[in-house]
């Protein structure tokens, strides 16, 4: 595979090394010929001689070399360095890549956040913890989890778990119901590190998380549903994807409506004079006074 520098490097992988050489205003100039490159691994041992063959130029004043990084690595930090004449000075730059082992794949090792990073779940030991009672309920409502026959490299027999939602799925898919509580039909700010939110409300957020999950299989499922034909035989496999897709339309309903109601039980109470008040026995104009004496409004 090949990378640049700063991205995660491991062995066996290529990376192009690239210098920028400029002048003293900061403008890209070309060296009066190809310039050379050396490499130290981790250990100090020069594994690439001063060389330019291999240099390729992109741009004004820009060089690449691609190196690959040896199956033995080792791992650690590798310099490059670059010598280059420009008007016949000599100019040196010495950069750095590092080799990391695979347990360290998902950092990012030059301290930049990258397109596409995978930016994980960051919630606290609270919040960890009414997580897990929804994923229980959550995989219990779908049938999510299950085992596979296989065998071990001794050709024992072995079950190993075979989930049809991953847990980053099933966290995804509560989240996203959370955001949906907090507003709809207005705004709140509940949050998974409330124990006692979760615990009355943990029903609502599983719901809405089975609808996003059925829709998401009904998607998949879909790709899956075509028609096989051999020797003039044709076969239509069920449409998995339609009944899920029927399950979630006639559910949604159903749970936004249930969702309305449950938030606007959590309204607060009128304010003086509200829904609630009795005008039938009261003149308006001495109700208004009274009204505007206590600095109520409507």
């Amino acid at each position: 595979m090949t990378k640049v520098r700063g991205e995660y490097l491991s062995v066996t992988d290529t990376v192009n090394l690239t210098i920028q050489l400029t002048d003293e205003l900061g403008q890209p100039i070309n060296a009066d010929s190809f310039p050379t490159i050396s490499l130290i691994s981790p250990t100090g041992l020069v594994i690439l001689q001063p060389t330019s063959q291999g240099v390729t130029q992109l741009d004004v004043g820009k060089y690449e070399y691609s190196f690959t990084i040896p199956i033995n690595g080792p791992y650690g930090v590798f310099t490059d360095l670059w010598v280059a004449y420009v008007n016949g000075q000599r100019i040196e730059q010495t950069l750095n890549f590092i080799v990391a082992h695979t347990q360290f794949a998902a950092m990012n090792i030059d301290g930049y956040e990258k397109l596409g990073d995978d930016t994980g779940f960051n919630y606290s030991q609270d919040a960890i913890k009414n997580i897990n009672k929804l994923i229980k309920m959550l995989r219990a409502r779908l049938n999510s989890a299950g085992k596979a026959k296989a065998k071990n490299d001794k050709g024992e027999v072995i079950y190993i778990d075979c989930d049809i939602f991953s847990v980053d799925m099933l966290v995804t898919f509560l989240a996203t119901a959370l955001s949906d509580f907090n507003q709809t039909p207005y705004f709140t700010f509940f949050q998974f590190d409330d124990a006692a939110f979760v615990a009355q409300f943990g029903e609502i957020l599983v719901e809405g998380a089975t609808l996003y999950a059925l829709s998401s299989m009904a998607l998949l499922e879909r790709g899956r549903e075509y028609q096989l034909t051999d020797n003039s035989l044709s076969f239509n496999p069920p449409t998995v994807s339609e009944l899920l897709n029927t399950q979630y339309n006639t559910l949604l309903t159903h749970y936004w409506e249930k969702l309305k109601y449950i938030k606007n039980s959590l309204r607060p109470a009128p304010i003086a004079a509200g829904v609630f008040s009795m005008s039938n026995y009261a003149s308006p104009a001495i109700r208004r006074l009274r009204l505007l004496k206590e600095r109520s409004f409507f």
